[in-house]
């Protein structure tokens, strides 16, 4: 890998860092923000869908503008925006403000990941995509530990003050970057509804939909499962979750030699099995010290799946590459904000019967997979 390819990478890093890094943080803190605001903590779990249905909706704008804007100006642009909303949403003292921010700033945040893949896919050899691929989204879960540090220490506005600095940072290097490769344009068209006909296509994104709705039933509601379940206060749950994220940091890298290594499917199936065990395991009630342990097994399981489905889409073929990876944030964001809303309706009555039945579908999804991945996987 050249110095220029590197560097690419280390700033899609950091854009990844900036994005990720009060996205658990903030669905953790739930009821302390609550608190902050006298509001109760089930009504401000809105800021949750808030945020990732903008992101979803926001991730189909970023492939078509890939055709008319360089990646370079779309990023630095993207941004800049995403910096300004979390800097006005650390000032917010009302639930109406911080869901207009969490809007905002969704959809700024939806470029990232979207032309991160489709750089990674084009910039990069096959046979390392893998390893690539799991460290950006490791990258995603060192910010989310990082993260989950200051919510335990600090005031829930400092969420979106860290974010405003960090997205100031990754703005000026892109500016300042002086490699060519970002000022390219991708010339295929894009045309989302006629790719969607394409079985290989269409199944792959079934897939995705169900399982982040169903991952994000479990996963944004760690926070409110914690305290409501085990009475915990903000600092431990803070390192229960700080102990998942570095679980998901090590499932990533493991996911991607797995990809690369032993094959696509194979990384799929073992992710899926771990998953569906850890979130089962959800129903019980233990010693609140075996909880990290069951955290961290469900951010291994999903993380080495979620590699190699990242990995699945970066190996189409240049002119689909843009769709498949705008079509990747936009379903998984869109069906986890729904799937957590929906899945309101099951853990108010019980956190426990909730995930036993989560924990179920997952394993019954590994019945399909042979049959919706393409025959590159």
């Amino acid at each position: 890998m050249d110095s220029d390819k590197r560097l690419i990478f280390l700033l899609l890093c950091l854009g990844n860092i900036t994005i990720s890094f009060n996205t658990a943080a903030v669905a953790a803190a739930i009821p302390n923000i609550s608190n902050n605001i006298n509001q109760p903590d089930f009504l401000v779990s809105q800021i949750v869908p808030f945020y990732m249905v903008p992101y979803g909706i926001g991730a189909l704008l970023y492939a078509p503008l890939t055709r008319l804007v360089s990646y370079r100006r779309i990023l630095i642009v993207a941004m800049a925006a995403y910096a300004i909303f979390n800097l006005v949403g650390g000032f917010s003292h009302t639930l109406g403000q911080i869901l207009f921010v969490q809007i905002g700033a969704g959809i700024a945040a939806a470029s990232s990941t979207p032309l991160s893949l489709m750089i990674i896919g084009e910039f990069f050899d096959k046979d390392i995509r893998g390893r690539l691929v799991g460290g950006y989204f490791g990258a995603s879960f060192f910010a989310s530990t990082v993260g989950l540090i200051v919510m335990g220490l600090m005031d829930w506005q400092w969420l979106f003050f860290v974010p405003a600095i960090l997205g100031m940072i990754t703005m000026t290097g892109l500016i300042f970057i002086k490699t060519n490769l970002l000022n390219r344009i991708h010339e295929s068209s894009v045309n989302y509804f006629k790719a969607l006909q394409r079985s290989e296509i269409r199944n792959v994104f079934i897939f995705i939909f169900v399982m982040s709705a169903l991952y994000h039933s479990v996963h944004k509601w760690y926070g409110m499962y914690l305290f409501h379940e085990y009475g915990l206060d903000k600092k431990t749950i803070s390192v229960f979750l700080i102990i998942a994220a570095l679980c998901g940091l090590f499932g990533q890298q493991i996911g991607g030699y797995l990809s690369d290594k032993k094959g696509r499917l194979v990384a799929c199936y073992i992710g899926l099995f771990v998953l569906a065990l850890g979130t089962g395991l959800l129903s019980g009630q233990y010693n609140f010290l075996v909880v990290p342990l069951v955290l961290g097994i469900i951010s291994i399981g999903w993380t080495i799946n979620h590699n190699s489905v990242s990995t699945i889409l970066t190996d189409f073929p240049d002119a689909d590459r843009p769709i498949m990876a705008s079509l990747n944030s936009s379903v998984r964001f869109v069906s986890g904000g729904m799937g957590f809303a929906l899945s309101k309706i099951f853990v108010e009555k019980s956190f426990g019967l909730t995930f036993l039945g989560i924990g179920i579908l997952f394993l019954l999804m590994s019945l399909t997979v042979k049959r919706v991945m393409p025959s590159h996987a």
